[in-house]
């Protein structure tokens, strides 16, 4: 999809983000890990990109808080020969992907019609995402309909679906993504698209029974660019079953 998008990819010895459960626990570590995966980025002359709304959030965070503590960190970096100036910037591929416009090039008959979830993390704190208006965003219903999908109007599209208390409440945890799948399933969608892999892990493993497929983004835009015939020509039988 990136190719086709005119984006140039390049992969780089990433380490994990810590996500929020490292900043809780050592909070130093957590802003080491983050400092690294930057300062590798800028060492090749390269912004970072992710699919992921919590690795975004937490390099936001920390690009933020390394302005005043470079010293520090670079003093930390130094031992494994790493330095770090503040010039990275991180993204998320919806920013990225809405940015370079892509265009239509399957025909839907009939329009399938899809949820777009954002999920809680891409766009709060607004102070640090800054991708959309938290409350009421639109770009990924934009950018869905600009590809040839038809989107529904769904109420629960930023809230949570309780994906970190997987291992931690199992119950809770399958409530609240059983409610936004329902919530989906009655503003008519026949499916719901994500722009989190782990909203798209847990809005799939919570259903019993097939209530709605779920896709990341990606999916549904490699179908609509003509890249890939799956998964979308199986959600019509999906939902038959």
């Amino acid at each position: 999809m990136a190719q086709k998008l005119g984006i140039k990819l390049i992969d780089f010895d990433a380490n994990c983000c810590g996500t929020h459960i490292i900043e809780e626990y050592n909070r130093n570590a957590w802003l080491a890990l983050n400092a690294r995966n930057l300062s590798i980025a800028e060492s090749m002359g390269l912004d970072i990109l992710t699919i992921c709304p919590a690795c975004y959030l937490n390099m936001k965070k920390a690009n933020l808080m390394l302005a005043t503590e470079l010293e520090r960190v670079n003093e930390v970096l130094a031992e494994i020969g790493k330095r770090y100036t503040g010039e990275t910037e991180a993204h998320h591929i919806i920013e990225v992907v809405t940015g370079a416009k892509p265009e239509k090039k399957v025909v839907f008959e009939p329009s399938i019609k899809v949820a777009a979830y954002y999920g809680c993390q891409v766009l709060r704190p607004p102070e640090l995402a800054g991708i959309d208006d938290a409350e009421n965003p639109t770009i990924f219903e934009e950018l869905l309909e600009s590809v040839g999908y038809s989107v529904v109007d769904f109420s629960s599209k930023t809230d949570c679906c309780g994906g970190t208390l997987l291992l931690q409440n199992y119950a809770l945890n399958r409530s609240m993504s059983m409610e936004i799948l329902k919530k989906a399933r009655k503003a008519g969608a026949e499916c719901i698209a994500t722009l989190c892999p782990l909203c798209h892990l847990s809005l799939t493993s919570v259903q019993s029974g097939k209530i709605m497929p779920v896709y990341h983004f990606t999916q549904l835009m490699e179908v609509s660019m003509g890249i890939s015939k799956n998964p979308i020509g199986n959600t019509f039988e999906y939902l038959k079953k």
